[in-house]
């Protein structure tokens, strides 16, 4: 588990300079979006990114952490792009869905501004029980910067979902992460 802590730890490092480099509960039947955009295949899942998001395949290539999949927005502004990354995770050993969540809050708690993070809120991807939080991120290298994370565990792996907008976004683009995460589906 101190290694997936670690790794996410540079992750949100990462996802803080994706910047523009031209690029309550929710229910298991909760239709997929539709779009014209092909799916995403991740290890394990699939989903619907937005249409005018591109893959970033390359960009977490050599970091000490493994990204399953990224995609961001094409373009961007004021020198970020809004983002979503997903990490999966093999930690073995025995860990459930608790063990995971008091980690990774701790985690956002100490990279988060002084409100701290939200409250912990019960979620599903694809009829798999989750978690999500959100917070605004220190630091303000690319504007300020709120996040929100998902953590799920699925056949022995911790999948932990972060997605990255402008602080002054975050609410108006809550809409388009919860079109990404009823897309979700195991494979």
């Amino acid at each position: 588990m101190a290694r997936v802590v670690v790794a996410l730890s540079v992750l949100a490092l990462m996802l803080a300079g994706c910047g523009d480099d031209g690029g309550g509960e929710k229910s298991a039947s909760t239709p997929a979006p539709k779009s014209d955009a092909p799916a995403a295949e991740g290890t394990g899942y699939t989903l619907q990114p937005p249409r005018d998001f591109r893959d970033l395949p390359d960009k977490f290539e050599g970091s000490a952490i493994r990204v399953d999949l990224a995609y961001a927005e094409k373009g961007g502004s004021d020198g970020f792009a809004t983002n979503i990354v997903v990490i999966r995770e093999q930690p073995g050993g025995e860990f459930e869905l608790e063990d995971a969540v008091d980690v990774f809050t701790k985690q956002a708690e100490s990279q988060a501004t002084d409100e701290g993070i939200s409250e912990v809120e019960d979620r599903e991807l694809d009829g798999v029980p989750a978690k999500t939080w959100a917070f605004q991120r220190r630091g303000e290298d690319n504007g300020r910067i709120r996040q929100r994370q998902v953590v799920a565990v699925e056949d022995g792996a911790i999948y932990t979902i972060t997605w990255s907008v402008a602080a002054d976004e975050f609410d108006e683009q809550e809409a388009t992460l919860d079109e990404i995460l009823a897309s979700w589906r195991w494979t």
